[in-house]
């Protein structure tokens, strides 16, 4: 199991949890009836729980997939119940350590999550039939697992200075920094009107300002201010204009799909290779993210070694319902 925080985007994980909880938020839960697929350390994974993370799964299949591919479902059904177990295992590794989520820290994070949404928050949970409060819940349980993993992994994971160094010496061209310029632009729709700026520059009159007044581009209201660029993020032929132009110097009308472009080189900087300073932070945090990628790994081999884990097979085989 592979769990990389803060990688991917608010709105991804949103989505990610929304999916993961479509199917569950649209029943009844009801685990007392007593009946269990599976014990860690005594505590129960019950069939009903287990039937509805199946059901979400078996959801998600492609179409020329049936619950009659016996040899696919069984791995799969064998998949949703070792994550479960692999959940419950690291549950319980947070109870023993006494690591519990705050009802302000869920709140937070929802209002975090929220602010990318606005009303259409409240509109996507309608349109997928979600319950709120199941997903305020899957919300909660991610949440645990991240301080967990932050308490008793993360924190015992340094970086000193001289590793950092050492990397750095033995991978140089990892930091070699290609030519950069600095490129203010105006974007105008029609040539008359680029023509126009165009001559009005030349006059001398600020690029800045007119690029405020009358490019159409979202850099407009900082002058233009593309910031630094290197070779290939623009497509052509702004490109090979850009970084032929002289340092202070204004391009003549370019033409491209987006409408008709007027350029200014506010500053050139060379290629060059970061100095070590230059790029420590950034090999630190490469190397902090491997380290805890392995002691994470690590970390759930020895729980789930140490976890006392009984599937009970017999109600696997009778008792589960492959629905899609």
């Amino acid at each position: 199991m592979k769990i990389i925080f803060g990688v991917i985007s608010r709105k991804e994980y949103i989505i990610f949890i929304l999916l993961s909880v479509i199917i569950a938020s649209c029943d009844r839960i009801d685990f007392l009836s007593g009946t269990h697929v599976a014990t860690v350390n005594g505590a129960k994974i019950y069939l009903d729980e287990y039937q509805l993370k199946l059901n979400q799964k078996m959801k998600l299949l492609p179409k020329d997939i049936t619950a009659d591919d016996h040899r696919y479902i069984s791995r799969l059904e064998d998949e949703v119940l070792d994550q479960m177990i692999t959940d419950k295992i690291m549950q319980l590794r947070a109870k023993e350590l006494k690591i519990s989520v705050e009802a302000s820290e869920l709140d937070d994070r929802i209002s975090e999550i929220r602010k990318d949404y606005g009303e259409d928050f409240v509109n996507l949970l309608a349109q997928q039939n979600i319950r709120y409060e199941q997903w305020r819940e899957e919300i909660k349980k991610e949440l645990l697992i991240q301080k967990l993993v932050a308490v008793d992994v993360n924190s015992r994971i340094t970086v000193s200075d001289d590793e950092a160094e050492d990397y750095y010496n033995e991978n140089r061209d990892k930091y070699r920094q290609g030519a950069q310029v600095r490129v203010a632009q105006i974007v105008v729709r029609d040539a008359e009107a680029a023509k126009e700026i165009l001559a009005r520059l030349n006059s001398g009159e600020n690029f800045a300002t007119l690029a405020a007044r009358h490019s159409i581009s979202p850099e407009a209201s900082r002058g233009g201010d593309l910031g630094y660029l290197t070779r290939d993020e623009m497509p052509e032929p702004l490109d090979s204009v850009i970084f032929k132009l002289p340092l202070n110097k204004i391009s003549s009308v370019v033409q491209s799909p987006y409408g008709f472009h007027v350029f200014k080189i506010l500053d050139i900087q060379q290629a060059k290779t970061k100095s070590f300073a230059e790029a420590k932070d950034e090999i630190i945090a490469e190397i902090r993210a491997r380290k805890e990628e392995a002691a994470f790994a690590n970390w759930l081999n020895s729980l789930k070694f140490s976890a006392v884990i009984k599937k009970e097979n017999t109600v696997l085989r009778k008792k589960v319902n492959r629905q899609k």
